[in-house]
């Protein structure tokens, strides 16, 4: 029995009951053709299981004989059969007074409801309550009267048939009524108050009720996915849940999830509703351009891939759609697409020779070929490109296209200087080949105005806005503004382009004696320094100077030991030189104002040498200013807080005065974001230009201040990510951010993102961060590959071209 083996079971029963005649046994043969008709019922096997249903009842099981059979009788859509059985043992006397209400249920079901009155008034004693007020219930609503109907139901108490679930019927005369609030709360539904979202199907699993809480749900203007489990295979009425789905996301003009519910139909949905047919096309292209404008890059790719060719390829889409596999580096989809589309050009132009005139079919096929180069080579087909790219300026040399990717050849040869003019000229024919920008924008790093220049004129067509809004902090700033030794080194060290700030740093790094203490200060060996330092100083420009020397003087200031002999002497001399070169070096003067506060002098001396230097000045309000907010990139300084403040009670409508006021306190005070927000605001309605790149500049020391103060004690470990206690840092930064602390569990909610987030950023076992092997072809240079993508795909950030 346990392994449903029921003629085997059978079998031993009935040898063992001729063994033995008088043993008692705990299951009859009776219950055996009950089980396996049961069992074959579930198979939807209902010929067999009428057979073993009728050899139950003839063996004297009855009422669950009885209710199984109408039960196959009903699933074979053999209403009639179900109610003759029944009304034969009702007329004889033989069904169980349990079934009554199975019964009238048949009658009904029948479409006898004349009979059911009458048995209901004339042997209402045959059936218990239960059956009776289900009857009356039911014929009230055939009545059209679904108040009365609820009062019966409400009254049953109990099922009236095995399996029956009262307050399902409760529910549908509340839905007649059009109470749906009620009939929600009989149903299990989730509350709207909530949202209805996330919450699992609840409720009992009865047949009636997923019909009535999708009607429910349709009615209500809620998705069936809050209510029913639309991947279950037995859901009654599948097909049409999964069509209210589409029609409520539709309604709410989501066409790019509605796309998805149609990818997901089952098989059978097409079928039931074959006028869908009609509708996948149109939905697919506008489910496309709404994920294209939510950056949904791969779910565009998706639905305007699939129609791309149906009922007949479609160029324009074909255009549209090749940027977007191309942006998610589809390599090979984007490569197919272009060789339908030359295909496509050469038929129409033979088709139609007016219409694609000699210019117009060059043109559109050069450019066909570079994208077609641009594929082969991301495959590693170069000969295949250089094919294709000579293909292209045949047909139109000086097509943009074509001249970008000349440009890109000479750069890809080292030869900048000739590829500038060529990729300057491709993009401003035209060009929108994200390589040929980002080829020129590596070209000008050396010249950074060219370079914003650049930018600025084309920048907007590559999603490179900034150029207005950016920081540039000088390195050796950024290298002092962590406080931390290590890091300094770490950053010095790896810095690919050392400046003249930065090789005095380097300076001072390699003269160090001993690691840092736990205040981060070093012994420096000042016989083998200062040397170094003066040529360096010789060796450039007075006005390049004063940058070596305010670097020189602060690296010491805050890693130097202060107790070593010579040592303020020697920052006392490299001061002595900047007041030297005020004279010749306007920047002189704001250099040595901001380094006087250091120097610990009396406030007598503090106040005759600042008012020389701000007479010097013919802004003196904006000078004070700028000597204080570069003090505070260096570490908290409140020494001119008194003639910031006098200087602001002459210039109150000063908003670099106002910004500088705010460093005079702790970052992460309500004092320093006071007059920090009303030192912005000024700036930005009177349009200071100064003042506003003063406030982005802020912006970026207060988020690196905020980073220092929540990595604390793991910065020496930043070199080394597996020592990092990423949930204590995140719950430093959360308070930092929020000025509250986080809870654990959210914390640890958003650390697996946060994870992959950083996974996908650098991934020591991608491909894309292993050294290349020259092992390509030498003849053939790599220099083309597809535009990179902005939108969501693979995750992986792919090299340029020019890095391979």
């Amino acid at each position: 029995m346990a392994k449903k083996q029921y003629p085997q079971a059978l079998r031993k029963l009935q040898q063992a009951q001729k063994r033995d005649p008088d043993q008692g046994f705990g299951i009859t043969e009776a219950d055996i053709w009950l089980q396996q008709g049961q069992y074959e019922y579930g198979r939807a096997q209902y010929a067999k299981a009428e057979d073993s249903f009728g050899q139950a009842l003839a063996l004297g099981l009855q009422e669950d004989a009885y209710y199984w059979l109408s039960k196959c009788y009903l699933a074979d859509n053999k209403a009639a059969e179900a109610l003759e059985l029944f009304q034969s043992a009702f007329d004889s006397k033989t069904l169980p007074k349990d079934l009554g209400g199975s019964y009238l249920k048949l009658l009904l079901l029948n479409h006898q409801a004349e009979q059911v009155e009458d048995l209901v008034k004339t042997q209402a004693k045959r059936f218990y309550a239960p059956h009776l007020h289900w009857a009356k219930g039911a014929l009230a609503l055939q009545a059209g009267d679904p108040k009365a109907a609820l009062t019966h139901f409400k009254k049953m108490g109990r099922p009236a048939s095995p399996g029956d679930y009262p307050p399902a019927w409760e529910a549908y005369a509340h839905q007649t009524l059009e109470d749906w609030p009620a009939a929600g709360r009989l149903l299990g539904m989730p509350s709207p108050a909530f949202g209805g979202l996330g919450f699992p199907p609840m409720g009992p699993k009865h047949p009636a009720v997923q019909p009535l809480r999708m009607a429910l749900a349709t009615h209500s203007g809620r998705r069936l996915d809050d209510v029913c489990d639309l991947d279950q295979p037995d859901l009654p009425h599948r097909s049409a849940a999964w069509v209210l789905e589409l029609l409520y996301l539709l309604r709410d003009d989501n066409f790019h999830d509605a796309a998805h519910v149609v990818l997901d139909f089952p098989k059978e949905v097409m079928g039931d509703y074959p006028e869908l047919k009609t509708l996948y096309r149109p939905l697919m292209l506008l489910a496309g351009q709404q994920a294209l404008q939510q950056q949904e890059l791969s779910c565009t790719a998706s639905f305007w891939g699939g129609v791309v060719d149906q009922p007949e390829f479609d160029p324009q889409l074909a255009v549209q759609l090749y940027p977007v596999l191309a942006a998610i580096e589809d390599v090979r989809a984007a490569q197919q697409l272009v060789n339908q589309l030359l295909s496509w050009v050469q038929k129409a132009a033979k088709r139609d020779s007016q219409a694609w005139p000699s210019e117009r079919l060059n043109a559109t096929q050069a450019k066909l070929y570079c994208w077609l180069a641009d594929h082969q080579m991301s495959l590693g087909r170069y000969r295949d490109a250089e094919r294709s790219v000579r293909k292209a300026e045949q047909l139109a040399p000086d097509h943009p296209e074509v001249i970008g990717r000349k440009g890109m050849q000479l750069f890809a040869d080292d030869q900048k200087q000739a590829a500038i003019p060529l990729l300057t000229q491709a993009l401003e024919a035209g060009c929108r080949f994200e390589e040929v920008y980002l080829a020129l924008a590596e070209c000008l790093q050396a010249d950074k105005e060219a370079l914003k220049s650049v930018r600025r004129k084309f920048g907007k067509h590559f999603g490179d806005t900034g150029v207005d809004t950016e920081v540039e902090i000088p390195a050796w700033v950024e290298a002092l503004s962590f406080q931390y030794y290590e890091v300094m080194e770490n950053f010095v060290n790896n810095h690919e382009t050392p400046t003249p700030p930065l090789k005095a740093l380097q300076i001072f790094l390699d003269s160090a004696q001993d690691g840092p203490s736990g205040s981060q200060k070093i012994s420096l060996d000042l016989e083998a320094a200062v040397p170094q330092w003066d040529d360096l100083l010789r060796s450039h420009s007075p006005s390049e100077q004063v940058e070596i020397l305010k670097a020189i003087y602060l690296v010491i200031q805050q890693h130097a030991r202060r107790n070593q002999k010579g040592i303020t002497a020697q920052q006392s001399r490299y001061a002595e030189q900047i007041f030297e070169l005020i004279p010749t070096v306007p920047e002189a003067n704001l250099a040595y104002l901001m380094l006087l506060p250091l120097k610990n002098p009396s406030t007598k001396r503090l106040d005759v040498a600042v008012t020389a230097a701000l007479r010097r000045s013919p802004q003196p309000g904006n000078l004070l200013a700028q000597a204080q907010l570069q003090l505070s990139w260096f570490g908290h300084n409140r020494v001119l807080a008194p003639l910031i403040e006098e200087q602001l009670r002459q210039e109150p409508q000063n908003p670099l005065l106002l910004l500088a006021k705010a460093t005079l306190y702790p970052r992460s005070s309500l004092e320093y974001t006071t007059f920090y927000d009303q030192g912005f605001e000024l700036a930005r309605r009177l349009q200071d230009a100064i003042a506003l790149q003063a406030c982005r500049e802020e912006e970026w020391f207060k988020a690196q201040d905020m980073t220092r103060r929540a990595v604390g004690s793991q910065m020496g470990a930043i070199g080394d990510l597996g020592q990092i206690n990423m949930i204590d840092i995140i719950q430093r930064m959360a308070q930092e951010a929020f000025g509250t602390a986080v809870p654990p569990e959210l914390i640890a909610q958003m650390l697996p993102e946060l994870e992959a987030k950083m996974g996908s950023r650098f991934d020591p076992f991608d491909d894309d961060f292993e050294d290349d092997e020259d092992d390509e072809d030498d003849d053939v240079p790599p220099f083309f590959l597809p535009p990179s993508g902005r939108g969501k795909s693979s995750g992986k950030k792919r090299k340029p071209w020019y890095k391979l």
